[in-house]
């Protein structure tokens, strides 16, 4: 019998693979060589405005085409600020330096990894999602939506969106399973890894620490308009209407892409398994949890008193390292520290503070302003059409932390511009900074979840844009309302 497959033909496949590899590699050189000197021009022809935004189109090229070079490149972004900024004057950057290092949010976010990490390694995380993922029974229906409330669980439990969704992904692929449905031909599988996917960018919506983009842009709007978001205040300014969003999802999800399974007892069974298999808590899952919720509260907390709660919420997670608790280990640990991550963070805190105090962005928003006449819309649609486009541009960047670090501020002198209150768009750009569900490489977790096989790239894109528009509608009429309501714009 003659193979399916020539030894030719895969020589053939992986040549035109390897030529695509290798155009890509050029494409790439050839943007970072263009961008490299366009950001030369900048740093010799202006003067501190025109560098840091140079720096800006910088960041924004690197971290884009090497999402996998964060850590070298955020220090180089890093480095660079530092030359502009202390040049011009030595005391302003330290003090830019210091209230980016040392106040609560770069520490929160870093124990925040370490106890994602504890929630890992002592399985805490898995007990979690998987109890709330088969909390509401074996109805089809019900499992994609047990699927989105466990994303609610874990969202405050790590920055890290990325971490949440290999966490989740495991028990997805499990509960899909348990039907006995083939991969990329049942309906229901389509709906359970949408719906995990979404439920991963719109859960990050709901609080300060579920995701980097936030602190980021609670950054940028305290230094536009002085509102400062402490976590409490956060949470309540974005979770009643995260739980709308999330609920809004799941309907739509499920009548899409309606599940083609039926409730069974041995489908039930498979899934009560899976819960059955973790046996009870062990003493190192008790200890977490005890840890999480004292840090929980501190940042909770965190406007009421004068501690600094990531400080103390970091030696608390280093504790976890101790010998006689034996929650983890320090072999191996700095290997899975999410480094990238942490330096893209303060690299981004960091921009975001030049950014704000040298306005670096105003001359590319007056650009726009004029060319498409803003000044002559009314400011409703204005309003709306800026949210909008804004969610859309979602699609030119790999990462919600740059798309945050870039598109805040933009919007912020848009709003500045036309007149309109600054809140009143910023704030709505900043909640959706996190929801980017149309195309596979909008993010990480997004990859994760489409690379399981489960739904293709055009039932993501149709999903994915449906509750990019439903996000925005949302934000327009129930947002701003509720949140005029509680005085913040």
């Amino acid at each position: 019998m003659k193979p399916l497959i020539k030894d030719s033909d895969i020589s053939f496949r992986s040549a035109l693979k390897g030529k695509g590899k290798g155009r890509e590699n050029v494409a790439k050189i050839a943007v970072s060589l263009l961008t490299i000197g366009v950001f030369l021009w900048f740093s010799y022809t202006s003067r501190i405005q025109g560098q840091i935004l140079g720096v800006v189109l910088f960041a924004l090229v690197i971290w884009s085409l090497y999402p996998g070079r964060h850590l070298e490149s955020s220090i180089l972004v890093i480095l660079v600020l530092t030359l502009f900024q202390a040049s011009l004057s030595p005391q302003e950057f330290l003090d830019s330096l210091f209230s980016t290092y040392g106040g609560s949010g770069l520490w929160i976010i870093v124990s925040g990894f370490v106890l994602a990490k504890a929630m890992e390694t002592s399985g805490l995380g898995r007990r979690i999602a998987l109890w709330m993922a088969t909390s509401l029974g074996g109805n089809p229906d019900n499992i994609v939506l047990s699927v989105a409330v466990a994303n609610l669980a874990v969202a405050p439990l790590s920055p890290s969106t990325t971490a949440k969704a290999f966490l989740l992904h495991p028990i997805c692929a499990g509960l899909v399973e348990a039907f006995n449905v083939e991969k990329g031909q049942s309906k229901y599988g389509t709906a359970l890894m949408l719906m995990a996917m979404a439920a991963n960018n719109i859960c990050s919506t709901a609080f300060l620490t579920a995701t980097v983009p936030n602190p980021i842009s609670a950054q940028y709007i305290r230094e536009a308009t002085g509102l400062g978001l402490s976590w409490l205040g956060w949470a309540t300014m974005a979770l009643p209407l995260t739980l709308v969003l999330l609920a809004a999802s799941w309907f739509i999800c499920v009548r899409i892409f309606r599940p083609e399974v039926e409730e069974s007892s041995e489908s039930l069974g498979r899934m009560r398994g899976l819960r059955a298999e973790l046996g009870p808590m062990s003493r190192g899952e008790k200890l977490v949890t005890t840890f999480f919720a004292i840090a929980l509260m501190l940042w909770i907390t965190d406007g009421f008193h004068s501690l600094n709660s990531g400080i103390i919420s970091l030696a608390l997670s280093l504790i976890l390292f101790a010998p006689r608790i034996g929650v983890m280990k320090m072999e191996g640990f700095a290997g899975d520290v999410p480094w990238g991550s942490i330096s893209l963070f303060a690299a981004s805190m960091f921009l975001a503070n030049a950014v704000g105090k040298w306005r670096a962005l105003d001359p590319i928003a007056h650009s726009v302003f004029d060319v498409l006449n803003l000044s002559s819309l009314d400011s409703i649609l204005f309003l709306f059409l800026v949210v909008l486009v804004s969610m859309l541009l979602h699609l030119a960047f790999t990462s919600t932390t740059v798309y945050a670090t870039v598109m805040v501020p933009l919007v912020i002198s848009l709003a500045q511009l036309q007149g309109s209150g600054v809140a009143s768009i910023a704030l709505p750009v900043a909640y959706l900074a996190p929801v980017a569900v149309i195309l596979p490489v909008n993010t990480i977790p997004n990859i994760v979840f489409y690379s399981s096989g489960y739904f293709n790239h055009r039932q993501m894109l149709v999903y994915g844009l449906t509750i990019s528009f439903i996000s925005v509608i949302l934000v327009l009429s129930l947002g701003l309302p509720y949140w005029k309501l509680l005085g913040l714009v």
